[in-house]
């Protein structure tokens, strides 16, 4: 097997010079091509004007949260849950997402936001705005702090299922 060594290094080495000359033969020949076209005339040019185009996207890929809260009908009553969004966006921009309430008997909410550095979180019209100013994707963890309004003052203290009292819109800033 050692006495081959010597041929399969001769084969290597044959192979890649004949690689490197098969490689300069394509390069001259197109080079050659140009030159020959342009002999009498005088040489055309061209320009070439294109452009990458990146749609407008700005959607939300997960939305998951409790379906419904289970809470104790008192007031100050804490009910907390974490929603996790995932948002992708194009926008050079970025976005904005406006979350709202759409529950009346939930008061004193209360926000904060882990997650896809960049975003910043500030109350807005009753409720609170996200907003990311560059384009891409964010993953980001809500955690919501609810109270309840206190209906009947007295009444017997009754447990219950409460929907999702957030809504979500996106928007551009």
């Amino acid at each position: 097997m050692s006495s081959c060594s010597p041929c399969l290094t001769s084969f290597s080495r044959f192979m890649a010079l004949a690689a490197l000359v098969a490689g300069m033969c394509f390069t001259s020949q197109n080079s050659r091509a140009g030159e020959t076209l342009s002999v009498d005339k005088p040489q055309a040019s061209t320009s070439l004007d294109f452009a990458i185009v990146i749609p407008a996207v700005l959607r939300i890929l997960e939305n998951s949260h409790p379906a419904a809260l289970f809470s104790a009908d008192t007031a100050g009553s804490l009910i907390s849950a974490t929603q996790r969004m995932v948002l992708v966006s194009t926008l050079g921009k970025g976005f904005c997402m406006d979350l709202q309430l759409n529950q009346q008997q939930v008061t004193d909410w209360q926000l904060s936001i882990s997650g896809s550095a960049g975003t910043r979180v500030e109350a807005a019209n009753g409720g609170y705005r996200i907003c990311a100013m560059r384009p891409g994707r964010f993953e980001l963890a809500l955690q919501h702090a609810f109270s309840l309004k206190d209906r009947t003052p007295g009444a017997i203290p009754q447990t219950s299922n409460l929907n999702w009292p957030v809504s979500v819109s996106l928007v551009t800033p």
